[in-house]
């Protein structure tokens, strides 16, 4: 019976472990890629979002024990969370049709570089 638990524990730390390294692959490639990439692209914005989402709820921490602020945040913070989430699936299923949009700083001439916009 121990032994049963002990190697059960093995194989989910073994698990845990590998689906460590292949996060780590996946970051090290798509930071390898083109900025213009739809792919890297649509992890930094998940990664934008992980982050706000988080942030929100370590500062929730010290607002709950104001009265007032604590009522605001509890009503106003979802309701942005919500809408930043929902940008982020809308423009997910947009990506391939804006592969060729213009960029923040340029327009796309190609899927591999940047260049700057024609005033």
């Amino acid at each position: 019976m121990l032994s049963t638990v002990a190697e059960i524990i093995r194989d989910l730390l073994i698990f845990v472990a590998v689906m460590a390294a292949l996060l780590i692959a996946l970051i090290v490639i798509v930071s390898k890629m083109p900025d213009t990439n739809p792919l890297k692209r649509m992890l930094t914005a998940l990664s934008y979002r992980l982050g706000a989402t988080l942030a929100a709820g370590a500062l929730a921490v010290p607002l709950e024990p104001i009265p007032g602020i604590d009522v605001v945040y509890d009503i106003g913070i979802p309701i942005v969370l919500i809408w930043y989430w929902f940008t982020f699936f809308k423009d997910a299923f947009d990506i391939k049709s804006r592969r060729g949009d213009v960029a923040e700083k340029g327009t796309v001439a190609d899927d591999r570089a940047l260049t700057p916009a024609e005033h």
